[in-house]
């Protein structure tokens, strides 16, 4: 089936080849045709011969038979041998310099290719007519109109045949595709009725619709290319290159108010700039051409058009965003290391501590020999001639001084113990030098453990810099291009935004974020202006949040997700009692991923309560900061370890269900087995770990899995599987309902009533069903 398909797609695409070169050739023949038309001085054609320089060359013969159509074809052109003459010898240059790649490759070859075809045609035409100096002039200005439409023709098409989209392109590349269409459309002003052309009423529909979607630049651009391309056209219509660019400003500054103010800033600036020059019959006829164009403009669908969103707005300050973003991540990684290294240092020197301020017991036993048997008159005879079976009746004694605390005379051994007369004071002296020996292990032992732990600090720490760095450089984008055309949008729907926001996250899911005035929220539409945005951004989003604070109005929008999460937890408290071990913490990340965090402490009552709140309560907040899991693993783990100096410690179970794809992400540190049901059928997810509060070192078990629409994913703390989790996965599996918490409160209820050794424990588990939104 699926080879089938693919022959079927192959056959489809080979059969749609060919319809494309046709379509690419009738396009190439029709612009050869329409360019050939357009006269400049009322009797001079030079467009067609540019076009011909500018084509691309697999359509390059089809170009050159649409100019030469052109013209042929009846106009006002007075010498067309010239034009067609001009166009052959374009063409033969194009077809011998075509093998060299980097000639015709220059961003003048195309000029040149036009210029001195025309240039030399026009010059043998001057010189065989006998032309006076003012008709050479003029063939001299036609060569460089030709090589300057060869220029905007060719930057038009490589823009064009790069696959970007309008609303990418440079300043530059819209604005030679901006004079490429005045240019066609020069090509229509000879099609007139009772005076009034049809490409004049096309141009200032052009110029309408430019400035109701680029606003100022838009407007301008196309009303200073339309009115230098007509005001050439021919005599007595100079005056649209001033009418059209004012026109063409004055509806782009309207634009944000609405389409009618648009159309009548527009009129009325056409009008005063027209009727400057005096009542002659071509301004006349450009009012009425100007009317009948904003008329057909106000009969058109309102959202006509709305693909030229965003193509003539541009961020000045995007490139300045980059080098902050650059300059932000740079720092962010050089303090990572820096932190890395002082982490490496602490570390270092606390081991060098740890061997040089350790306490020895031997000191205890020298203490106590100095304090008591130098001033006693067997001194010479015990540390002098026979020092060794001194030392050793000491070291015979740290045995039972660890097992006991103190040592009694009787534990003196022989012969020391029967020729010493002062064996009551050394038993003292001892005892008192170990008990202070005893304080100075537990606080070096306790320094020691501070060490450690403010290493790790700075190792997590350092950890938690560069995750910032990496997050930073590959996932959290703006997009400039999308905030742009969000920002016409807005301004089509009587919405003045102070600053627009489109931020992709790290899972290449889109926020909008707009500012805008308060006035704005009282005509918002929250339904249109979601799908307005949708259409805009080419995704789906949910419906705005909006707030207003500090005399300004806040929109934010987030991408609709695929799923949503159908949650329940039910508790049992040990004996029934007040303070529960376990706890936890349900939440969404912001970024699309449903986040549930269950934490047991050790034993049950108030301190098992106080380890697994505390544990719970840190990694939530640290999440919700956007810590990653790992590095705040570390940092509940430092908590804990030095919260008291009683052992503390607890176990961590997260799972992070992405609602946009349905990946599931368990992490476990201690955590007992999860239960997965997928297509109804239960399994049961065990990752072996550690919990933490132990050791200075800690990580999670992690594993993933993949949810489809109804599946379950069972938390719980290890009081519910003491009779095992063979029985869970059969609740679950049966269960059939569609309230995760009647699931949860009847597993608490069979773990309840299935304990049978006698004891007790706090039971808590969490039930999460993925659910499709509809």
């Amino acid at each position: 089936m699926a080879k089938e398909n693919i022959r079927r797609i192959r056959l489809s695409a080979a059969a749609a080849a060919p319809a494309r070169t046709a379509a690419r050739h009738l396009a190439a023949f029709t612009a050869g045709m329409l360019f050939a038309r357009g006269t400049v001085f009322g009797q001079y054609a030079p467009f067609g011969v540019a076009a011909a320089a500018a084509m691309p060359y697999s359509v390059l013969w089809s170009a050159i038979l649409g100019s030469a159509a052109g013209y042929l074809l009846p106009s006002a052109v007075t010498v067309p041998v010239h034009y067609l003459a001009a166009l052959l010898a374009a063409a033969a240059i194009r077809w011998t310099l075509n093998d060299l790649v980097r000639l015709r490759s220059h961003p003048v070859f195309a000029p040149v290719v036009a210029f001195l075809p025309v240039l030399a045609t026009g010059m043998s035409v001057a010189l065989v007519n006998g032309s006076g100096t003012a008709t050479t002039a003029m063939y001299v200005a036609e060569a460089m109109l030709a090589g300057a439409a060869a220029y905007f023709f060719r930057r038009t098409v490589s823009v064009w045949e790069s696959g970007r989209s309008p609303g990418e392109w440079s300043a530059q590349e819209t604005t030679c595709a901006a004079f490429s269409v005045g240019l066609l459309i020069l090509s229509l002003s000879g099609l007139s009725a009772g005076g009034v052309s049809a490409g004049r009423v096309l141009a200032v529909l052009a110029i309408l619709f430019a400035a109701r979607y680029g606003g100022v630049s838009g407007g301008s651009v196309s009303g200073v290319a339309a009115g230098i391309a007509f005001s050439l056209s021919t005599a007595g219509l100079n005056y649209l290159s001033g009418a059209y660019a004012l026109g063409g400003l004055m509806a782009g500054l309207f634009s944000p108010v609405g389409r009618l103010a648009s159309a009548c800033a527009f009129v009325a600036a056409n009008t005063i700039a027209s009727l400057q020059v005096g009542n002659q019959a071509a301004v006349v006829s450009g009012l009425y051409e100007v009317m009948a164009a904003t008329v057909i403009y106000m009969l058109l669908p309102a959202k006509t058009g709305s693909g030229l969103v965003g193509i003539f707005s541009r961020s000045d300050d995007s490139s300045r965003a980059e080098g902050l973003r650059r300059s932000v991540i740079m720092k962010l990684d050089f303090a990572a290391k820096a932190l890395g290294s002082v982490s490496e240092s602490v570390e270092e020197v606390s081991k060098k501590l740890q061997v040089v301020c350790s306490p020895d017991i031997s000191s205890v036993y020298h203490k106590a020999a100095d304090e008591v048997c130098r001033t006693c008159g067997l001194n010479a005879y015990c540390w002098d001639r026979n020092f060794t079976d001194s030392m050793n009746a000491f070291n015979d004694l740290s045995g039972k001084l660890k097992e006991k605390g103190q040592i009694q005379r009787e534990d003196f051994s022989q012969p020391f113990a029967s020729h010493c007369g002062r064996l009551n004071l050394i038993a003292d002296a001892v005892n008192r030098n170990y008990g202070e020996y005893v304080v100075r292990a537990a606080a070096e032992g306790r320094a020691q453990q501070v060490r450690d732990v403010v290493a790790v600090q700075f190792e997590t720490t350092s950890s938690m810099l560069e995750e910032m760095a990496s997050e930073l450089e590959l996932y959290d984008l703006f997009d400039y291009a999308a905030a742009q055309k969000v920002e016409e949008t807005l301004r089509l729907a009587g919405i003045q935004p102070f600053d627009v926001s489109c931020r992709t996250d790290r899972f290449g899911r889109m926020s909008v974020e707009i500012v805008s005035g308060p006035v704005d929220c009282a005509r918002l539409s929250k339904a249109e202006l979601t799908e307005e945005i949708s259409r805009t951004c080419s995704r789906t989003f949910q419906p705005p949040c909006v707030t207003t604070a500090g005399g300004k109005c806040r929109i934010q929008m987030t991408e609709m997700p695929v799923f949503r999460i159908k949650s329940g937890c039910a508790q049992h408290v040990c004996g029934n009692g007040k303070l529960c071990g376990d706890s936890w913490e349900m939440f969404s990340d912001g970024n699309g991923r449903q986040i549930a965090v269950l934490s047991d402490g050790m034993g049950t009552g108030g301190r098992a309560a106080v380890d697994g709140a505390m544990a719970c309560g840190i990694m939530t907040r640290l999440i919700k900061a956007g810590i990653g899991f790992d590095a705040a693993l570390k940092i509940v783990n430092s908590a804990l370890l030095v919260k008291s100096g009683d052992e503390s410690l607890a176990t961590m179970d997260i799972a992070a269900l992405d609602l946009f794809n349905g990946r599931a992400e368990l992490f476990k540190a201690g955590a007992p087995s999860a239960i997965l049901r997928r297509n109804g059928h239960a399994a049961v997810i065990d990752t072996p770990s550690l919990p933490i509060g132990i050791l200075n070192e800690t990580r999670f078990a992690k594993s993933s899995e993949t949810l489809a629409d109804g599946d379950l994913l069972i938390l719980m703390t290890d009081g519910a599987l003491s009779s095992g989790a063979e029985w869970i996965c059969e609740e679950a599996e049966k269960w059939n309902g569609r309230l995760p918490q009647e699931l949860a409160e009847a597993i608490v209820s069979r773990a309840i009533s299935n304990r049978r050794d006698g004891h007790d424990d706090d039971i808590t588990v969490v039930v999460q069903m993925l659910t499709k939104l509809e």
